[in-house]
């Protein structure tokens, strides 16, 4: 199954970056030709370019979740991500749901039709500075093996 893992975030805005370290360190461990792994920062519409032609999305991200202990790492189906929504006015504040949903009429057959997604708990996501809090910065080694079993590796 030709599958993507995608680590989303900006490793500039602290805990936002905990996708695309997780992404790094997978990306030295996983050497298979039906697996890519990237990194990226974009967000809405933009992220259909990266995730076409695949048939499996991983993506591991940072959530705001106040109720949750940061670093805390929840395993999320596309049937549990919040329903499509066009409450942001441009293409980069539209949710994945949205995306997914836009990009499955507008590319049809092209988008992962299995969707998971790893998003840990965050809070410090919004001030400059390359260090992750360490609650997440220690989730990572977590979320990664959590990858790799479902990627069965």
């Amino acid at each position: 199954m030709k599958t993507l893992v995608l680590g989303i975030g900006n490793t500039l805005l602290g805990d936002d970056g905990v996708g695309v370290y997780a992404a790094r360190e997978l990306a030295e461990r996983i050497s298979s030709e039906n697996i890519d792994v990237m990194e990226t920062a974009i967000d809405g519409l933009n992220l259909l370019d990266v995730i076409r032609n695949y048939e499996r999305l991983i993506i591991i991200d940072a959530i705001l979740d106040e109720r949750a202990d940061m670093g805390t790492v929840f395993r999320l189906t596309k049937d549990e991500i919040p329903p499509p929504s066009l409450s942001g006015a441009a293409s980069h504040n539209l949710n994945l749901a949205t995306t997914l949903n836009i990009g499955n009429r507008i590319f049809p057959g092209e988008i992962p039709g299995e969707v998971i997604i790893f998003a840990i708990a965050s809070q410090n996501v919004d001030f400059v500075t390359e260090e992750m809090t360490g609650n997440v910065k220690q989730a990572v080694p977590q979320v990664v093996d959590l990858v790799l079993e479902e990627l069965g590796l």
